[in-house]
């Protein structure tokens, strides 16, 4: 199909007329069915009596999620730390170093709480990502009079385990996720590359920023590993990350795999426990059964063909989340159709353009797109979860699908 021919097809103003349920069923379906492959969709009136369930095809049948994974991994983590939670990367000093008014006599080590945010400014700003800014722990220190470290800076990322993929059955991730760790820096990277060791990269940060604040740093970097009862004392120094509602926006909106990856293990972690992916998942699992959604997680950000849910469990999620105190901090952090992240190019001209919020997902052979939009006054939630099929005739099924739910009046 001709790109000029698609646009003038999806080219129906915001303001188009309203139309009926039954005009919205058969819209609908004449999409579905353009579409083949293993499809299946669910739509719901949220506001209506009954929440006004308005389509449903194959809606039980589980289907691979792709990114669409990424509504149960944050919505998960929405629930465990709340809209304002906060994750935060200690220093302390190594517990047989002395701390003296002016120095550290021995080492240093940074502690990380999983936080995705870890970076430096620039490396931020490039990707359009939020700031955890390393700096900050050093400008700790030498506003507190500490003016040397005698030993090393070491990293203890030992809130998670140390694998640093995650199981990707059917997908090819090489790059599409860089390493995790408890500790990371600059989103896994060391430069223009994957980094080795990503807690190492923390700690030569740290040490790079000790001594721009100048404090000297004797020794070089290394890995420790403090126990409980070190990290139960008041740190030298702390740097909290960004609020959870604007990490979880950073993962929706452009669909970013590392944060939502970070995001899944630290769910599983604990004071007792390492964070790993299985548990993470578990723990997402866990929270979508007590709001009545079946799915079953192998990752957090969807790179796997065993990340499945139904239409139905997908859309479930979306209208117990509209109940809940977090509902405003997760459908904001869906992209706007036509102005945001995934959807920034889709549905131009159409109703749904700034009317719907939705998560995409895009595998080979699976395109994914579930939401809310504004319909009258009301807010319909939908879940389109299309297999094995065409890609780009599958979005374009989406939009349209999308800018018929946005014109429905009752």
């Amino acid at each position: 199909m001709l790109l000029g021919a698609t646009c003038t097809l999806l080219a129906a103003p915001p303001t188009a007329e309203a139309i009926s349920r039954a005009r919205l069923e058969q819209g609908l379906s004449k999409q579905m069915h353009r579409v083949g492959g293993g499809s299946g969709a669910w739509v719901s009136d949220l506001d209506a009596a009954g929440h006004g369930p308005l389509f449903s095809w194959a809606a039980k049948t589980p289907r691979i999620l792709a990114s669409n994974s990424k509504l149960f991994t944050t919505a998960a983590a929405l629930h465990r730390f709340g809209v304002d939670g906060r994750l935060e990367t200690r220093l302390y000093p190594h517990p047989r170093t002395a701390v003296h008014p002016h120095a550290i006599r021995g080492d240093l080590v940074i502690a990380g709480d999983g936080d995705p945010a870890l970076a430096s400014r620039g490396f931020a700003k490039r990707n359009n990502l939020p700031l955890t800014p390393i700096g900050a722990l050093a400008r700790g220190l030498h506003r507190d009079g500490i003016r040397r470290v005698l030993g090393k800076v070491e990293a203890d990322d030992t809130i998670f385990d140390r694998r640093r993929g995650v199981p990707t059955t059917g997908v090819d991730a090489s790059g599409e996720l860089s390493p995790l760790s408890g500790l990371s820096y600059d989103s896994g990277f060391d430069g223009s590359h994957y980094a080795r060791r990503p807690e190492l990269e923390a700690a030569r940060a740290l040490r790079a920023k000790l001594r721009q604040h100048h404090i000297r740093v004797k020794g070089g970097v290394g890995r420790a590993n403090l126990s409980e009862g070190a990290l139960e004392h008041s740190p030298l120094a702390a740097v909290s990350s960004p609020r959870m509602s604007t990490l979880v926006m950073a993962t929706n909106r452009p669909s970013n795999n590392f944060f939502a990856e970070m995001m899944l293990k630290r769910l599983g972690a604990s004071a007792t426990t390492k964070g790993t992916t299985s548990r993470g998942a578990h723990q997402a699992e866990h929270f979508a059964a007590q709001l009545g959604a079946s799915v079953k997680l192998q990752n957090g950000s969807g790179l796997s063909r065993d990340n499945q849910a139904s239409p139905k469990s997908v859309g479930g999620l979306l209208r117990a989340l509209d109940r809940r105190p977090e509902h405003l901090a997760f459908r904001r952090s869906l992209p706007l159709a036509g102005h945001q992240g995934t959807l920034g190019s889709r549905m131009h001209g159409t109703a749904a353009d700034g009317d719907c919020r939705a998560k995409t997902g895009t595998l080979i052979d699976v395109s994914a797109l579930s939401g809310y939009c504004h319909a009258a006054g009301h807010t319909v939630a939908f879940s389109i979860l299309m297999n094995s099929v065409n890609v780009s005739v599958a979005e374009d099924a989406q939009d349209r699908m999308a800018a018929l739910i946005a014109r429905y009046g009752r």
